[in-house]
């Protein structure tokens, strides 16, 4: 199902207090939604089928919707693959920040290596996260002994980039940034959409740190990814929530300024049909869930569909 694209921020599935949600908006972007400009897109099963990727796609970017576990599941049997093909492949995750490389390296590198040992290294957030859902992708990696690093982040480095903008960015992600075309369209797409993940209630006056937040987290997986590939690896793959890895105003945008090809990338972008956000960007199911056509464009180069886990309404505590 191959596509092109334009979505918007799930609201936060974890949501208590607004500033509860700010924060986790921030932290952990909860982001999905999409469509497709392919005349029939293939229904949702319990699982979505494993991809083709293209084989010279050096930089493959996997989203998510965070509390999906036929996602995880999706993305566990495509990284498989594509360790298989590509033994050299570095992983880089949302889920871990960039200070923890060094103790994921060493935590690799020291037989027998376990799951509890590399969570610890690299400080995986269980509760932020709602472990095991990432459990899949992570055995698949240590597995394979493949490579893997934090593409995030760290959470004080965020937030001093909120209240204080430009002069809280470091200085490597700065200059990445600086030389990153970005225009007005842009920054009102990322307006819109964390207004949307926070159900409208997000004060105007925090956007602009919102936003900027969000563009430094992007840099920063996209350095981590730069960083791998220059470190040796054949081919590195991002693990990161749908709202980066969409080709217009995340991830992407960033490798591309760093001279990456737009050919050399492939973003596929995980979602659920029938949502909100997807029925506003044109994918709609047929009521037996045959069939999902979509009319929308929308920013990856592929999507796979997964129906939603049962939740409750994300918005329901600024209903109240």
């Amino acid at each position: 199902m191959n596509t092109a694209l334009s979505v918007s921020l799930r609201p936060c599935v974890i949501v208590a207090k607004m500033a509860a949600a700010f924060t986790w908006l921030v932290l952990t972007a909860c982001a999905s939604a999409g469509g497709s400009t392919s005349p029939q897109a293939t229904a949702a099963p319990a699982v979505p089928s494993v991809p083709i990727v293209r084989p010279d796609a050096h930089y493959v970017l996997l989203g998510e919707v965070h509390d999906n576990p036929a996602h995880h599941q999706a993305r566990a049997a495509l990284l498989q693959r594509l360790l298989d093909q590509q033994p050299d492949t570095v992983v880089v995750m949302e889920q871990m920040s960039r200070d923890r490389d060094a103790a994921l390296a060493q935590a690799l590198r020291e037989p027998p290596v376990t799951l509890d040992q590399v969570l610890q290294a690299g400080q995986f957030d269980r509760k932020a996260w709602g472990w095991p859902l990432h459990q899949p992708v992570l055995d698949v990696v240590v597995k394979h002994g493949a490579g893997l690093r934090g593409g995030n982040l760290e959470r004080d480095v965020v937030r001093r980039i909120v209240r204080e903008g430009d002069t809280a960015w470091p200085s490597d992600l700065l200059a990445l940034r600086n030389r990153t075309a970005w225009t007005d369209d842009q920054q009102q797409t990322l307006v819109r959409d964390i207004q949307d993940g926070h159900c409208g209630a997000m004060p105007a006056s925090m956007l602009p740190g919102m936003v900027n937040a969000q563009r430094a987290r992007d840099a920063a997986m996209a350095q981590a990814l730069l960083q791998a590939r220059s470190g040796g690896a054949k081919r590195v793959v991002l693990i990161a929530g749908n709202g980066h890895v969409r080709r217009d105003v995340a991830v992407p945008v960033y490798l591309q300024a760093a001279g990456v090809a737009a050919s050399d990338i492939e973003s596929i972008g995980y979602l659920e049909p029938d949502g909100p956000e997807e029925r506003r960007a044109g994918i709609v199911s047929s009521p037996s869930a045959t069939s999902s056509a979509a009319s929308a464009t929308v920013p990856y180069d592929r999507i796979e569909l997964a129906p939603a886990p049962k939740r409750e309404d994300p918005c329901a505590a600024f209903k109240r």
